[in-house]
C-alpha cells in the first residue's frame, strides 16, 4: 500500500495552511515533507525523489515560480508535478502565465477545500496499467469504449503529458464535451509555449506566439466591411483597435465582429495542430466566462475544418491500422439528423449511414467505389472524434482474398521505411503495448493467423510483413542505431521540405504563365516531399481547374477541386490567393455572379494581384460581349446614329 502513495513536499510560509495540508495528506497515506523557506524545500528535494510540490506563490527570499525554474534547472532528474497555491495572485493572466511557466497541474486559489488536494494527488488505481498503455493510448482505447464516463476521460486529460499535435483536435473536443476548466499548456520543440482556456466546456481564449490578426482580411472576406472602410480603420489617428473604430462609426454591428474574433480564435487554434511531438498538460482552475467563446456547437464545425485540412493521411492510416478490421457501429448518441452528418467530409460519402448499418469496417469502407482514401479516413476519424460512431469486436477474415487485401495496404504504409520509421509508425496506432516485443505480439493479431497455402501470393505478403516488423523492433532495442536513423530521417526531411520550397517557386511562376502541365508535375513531387507544405492544395486546385478542358470530365474534375479546396486550413484563407482560386471555382462551374465577387475580394485584400485582375476583365469583355448579342436590332441600330452630347 505503502509504494502507492506518493512523496510530496508542500512550500509553504503560513505556518497554519502548510500543517493543514500535511495532516490531511498524511492521513491519506502519502510521505509528506514541510518546508516555509526555499532553501529548506531544496535540501529535501536534494535527497528525496518527489512526486508533487505544492508551491505558495509568494514566498520569503523568491517567488514560488522562481523557485520552481530554479530547481528544474538545478534537478533536472526530479519529475515532480506542481500545484499552485494562492490567495493575492489570483487574477486570470497571472494563473494563465503561471501555469504556463511551471507547467503546473493545478492552480488552488486560498481558501480552498481539501477534498480537491486528495484528488489532485490520486495515483492510478493500478501501477501496472500505467506500464502497459500509455496515456496517449488510453485517449485513443476511447474509441472502441461506448461507455466511458466523463470522470473516466477527464483522468486520461489530466494524465496526458507527451502527444503528437494531431491529437489536439480531439483533446480539445474531449475538454469541451466533459465541460472542464482550466488552462491547457502546449510546449512544443521550439521552444514555443501556448496556452488555450476552458470556462465550463467553452474556450474563452486562446495565447499563441503568431500574433497575426487576419483581421482587416476577414472582415473584407466575410462582406462585413469595405476595403475602404478598413482603411480608413487603419488610418485612424486615435489608434482604436479597427473593430472599435467601425463599431463607433456604425459600420460593423458588434454580433458581427465577434463572429470575426471567433474566427481569429479558430485561426489561432489551428496553428496548434502541428506534425510533431509536443507536451501538453492540463490545469484545472476556476476561469471566467468571456465573449466571444467557442462553444460544442461551434467546436464541431472548426473540428471539421481541423481534420480536413491540417490532420494528415499517413498519420490517420498508422493511427487507425490496428482497428482497420474492427466492425464499425453507431453510438447512443448518432441520429440520422445530426448536424455533423451534414458536413462536407461525410457527404462526400454517399450512403454512409446506411453502409454503418451493416456490420462494415474501415477495410470494407476503403474499398467501396467512388470513395476516395482520403475522405473515408476523414471522415471516420470525424465521427469518431465526435463519439457518433465506436469500434467493436475485430471482425476475422472471411477469405484469404480479404486477409490479401488487408496485408496489401499494412504493406503499402511500410515499404521503404527504415527500422526506426516502421517502430515510430507502430508507436502511433492504436496498440497499447508499450515495449517492442509486446508491440510486435499485438500486431501479429492484427495480420492474422499464417497463411495454409504456402505458395500462395497472401502467404509471401504475411511473411515478408512480418519479417520487416520483426527487424524493425528488434532494431528499436539497440539505441545506437535508433540514434543513426533518427538522425538521417531528420536530414532527410530538412532536404525534403529545401526542395519542396524551390519546387514551389516554380509552381507559382508556371501558373502565373498558364504552364499548368508543368506546374501539376512539381505539386505531385512536393506533395511526396512535403505534404504539409504551406499552401499546397491552393495552388493545386488553381491547376486543376486550368486544365479543365474537357466537359465530359468536368463532373468529376470539380469534385476533385472540391476535396482539394477541404484541406486547406483556415488560417490560409484570407489572402489574394484563397478568393481568387475560389473565384476560378465559381467560374468552371457556370456562376459568374458569384466568381465575380470572388476575384474582387482576391483585388480588394492586394490590389497588385494580376491574376484577379485578369480574370475580372475578361469576364467584363464577356459580358459586354453578350449584352450586344443580347441587345434589342433596333435598339442598337439606333445607338449609332444617336447625336454626340
Amino acid at each position: 500500500m505503502e509504494d502507492s502513495k506518493s512523496k510530496i513536499l508542500i512550500l509553504e510560509d503560513d505556518e497554519t495552511l502548510g500543517l493543514a495540508l500535511k495532516e490531511i495528506l498524511s492521513r491519506d497515506g502519502h510521505s509528506v515533507f514541510l518546508a516555509s523557506r526555499p532553501d529548506d524545500a531544496t535540501t529535501v528535494i536534494a535527497t528525496n525523489q518527489i512526486d508533487f510540490l505544492f508551491c505558495d506563490c509568494l514566498l520569503p527570499q523568491m517567488t514560488g515560480l522562481d523557485f520552481i525554474e530554479r530547481t528544474r534547472a538545478n534537478y533536472p532528474n526530479q519529475r515532480f508535478k506542481v500545484v499552485l497555491m494562492s490567495g493575492i495572485y489570483t487574477d486570470k493572466q497571472f494563473i494563465q502565465e503561471a501555469n504556463q511557466k511551471t507547467q503546473a497541474i493545478a492552480f488552488l486559489r486560498k481558501p480552498f477545500e481539501m477534498p480537491d488536494v486528495l484528488k489532485l494527488v490520486a495515483k492510478k488505481e493500478e501501477t501496472a496499467k500505467k506500464e502497459e498503455a500509455s496515456a496517449r493510448k488510453l485517449l485513443y482505447q476511447m474509441f472502441a469504449n461506448p461507455k466511458v464516463t466523463n470522470r473516466q476521460k477527464r483522468k486520461v486529460i489530466e494524465s496526458i503529458e507527451e502527444v503528437s499535435g494531431f491529437d489536439l483536435p480531439f483533446l480539445y473536443s474531449l475538454l469541451v464535451e466533459t465541460k472542464s476548466s482550466g488552462y491547457l499548456n502546449i510546449y512544443n520543440s521550439d521552444g514555443s509555449v501556448s496556452g488555450i482556456s476552458f470556462c465550463n466546456g467553452n474556450i474563452v481564449g486562446v495565447d499563441v506566439d503568431d500574433k497575426t490578426t487576419f483581421l482587416g482580411e476577414m472582415l473584407i472576406q466575410s462582406g462585413y466591411a469595405t476595403p475602404a472602410d478598413v482603411q480608413t480603420a487603419l488610418r485612424d489617428k486615435n489608434n482604436r483597435r479597427i473593430g472599435n473604430f467601425l463599431i463607433q462609426n456604425n459600420q460593423l454591428s458588434p454580433h458581427a465582429f465577434d463572429l470575426i474574433l471567433m474566427e481569429q480564435m479558430n485561426i489561432r487554434l489551428v496553428r496548434t495542430i502541428v506534425d510533431q511531438k509536443i507536451r501538453v498538460n492540463f490545469a484545472s482552475a476556476e476561469v471566467d466566462m468571456m465573449n466571444p467563446s467557442i462553444d460544442a456547437d461551434t467546436l464541431s464545425l472548426y473540428l471539421h475544418d481541423w481534420i480536413a485540412s491540417k490532420i494528415s493521411v499517413s498519420w490517420l492510416k498508422s493511427l487507425y491500422m490496428m482497428w482497420a478490421g474492427n466492425v464499425i457501429v453507431k453510438s447512443s448518441t448518432y441520429r440520422e439528423d445530426h448536424p455533423a452528418l451534414q458536413m462536407s467530409l461525410i457527404k462526400a460519402l454517399d450512403g454512409l449511414s446506411a453502409r454503418l448499418n451493416n456490420q462494415v469496417t474501415l477495410n470494407q469502407l476503403l474499398d467501396v467505389k467512388g470513395y476516395s482514401e482520403l475522405a473515408t479516413y476523414k471522415a471516420i476519424h470525424f465521427l469518431l472524434t465526435k463519439g457518433l460512431i465506436v469500434f467493436a469486436q475485430r471482425a476475422s477474415f472471411a477469405s484469404p482474398q480479404e486477409q490479401l487485401n488487408a496485408l496489401k495496404k499494412i504493406w503499402a504504409d511500410l515499404d521503404g521505411k527504415n527500422g526506426f520509421q516502421v517502430v515510430a509508425y507502430l508507436e502511433n496506432t492504436g496498440m497499447s503495448a508499450s515495449n517492442p516485443d509486446a508491440m510486435l505480439e499485438e500486431f501479429m493479431t492484427l495480420i492474422g493467423d499464417e497463411p495454409a497455402d504456402a505458395k500462395s501470393e497472401v502467404h509471401g505478403l504475411w511473411k515478408k510483413t512480418k519479417k520487416v516488423v520483426e527487424e524493425a523492433v528488434s532494431v528499436a532495442q539497440d539505441t545506437n542505431k535508433i540514434d543513426q536513423f533518427r538522425q538521417a530521417s531528420q536530414r532527410s526531411e530538412a532536404e525534403a521540405k529545401l526542395r519542396a520550397s524551390t519546387l514551389m517557386e516554380e509552381v507559382k511562376k508556371s501558373l502565373l504563365l498558364n504552364q499548368f502541365a508543368k506546374a501539376s508535375e512539381n505539386l505531385t513531387e512536393i506533395a511526396k516531399l512535403n505534404p504539409q507544405a504551406a499552401q499546397l492544395h491552393v495552388y493545386s486546385s488553381w491547376t486543376k481547374l486550368g486544365m479543365a478542358n474537357d466537359p465530359a470530365k468536368k463532373a468529376a474534375l470539380l469534385k476533385e477541386v472540391e476535396l482539394e479546396l477541404l484541406q486547406v486550413p483556415p488560417d490560409e484563407r484570407y489572402d489574394a490567393l484563397f478568393p481568387f482560386v475560389i473565384g476560378l471555382f465559381n467560374k468552371t462551374k457556370g456562376d459568374v455572379v458569384g466568381a465575380r465577387k470572388s476575384f474582387e475580394k482576391s483585388m480588394a485584400i492586394d490590389s497588385s494581384f494580376m491574376p484577379a485582375r485578369r480574370e475580372l476583365s475578361m469576364l467584363s469583355v464577356q459580358n459586354k460581349k453578350q449584352d450586344v448579342f443580347n441587345m434589342d436590332l433596333k435598339e442598337m441600330v439606333s445607338g449609332f446614329f444617336k447625336k454626340k452630347a
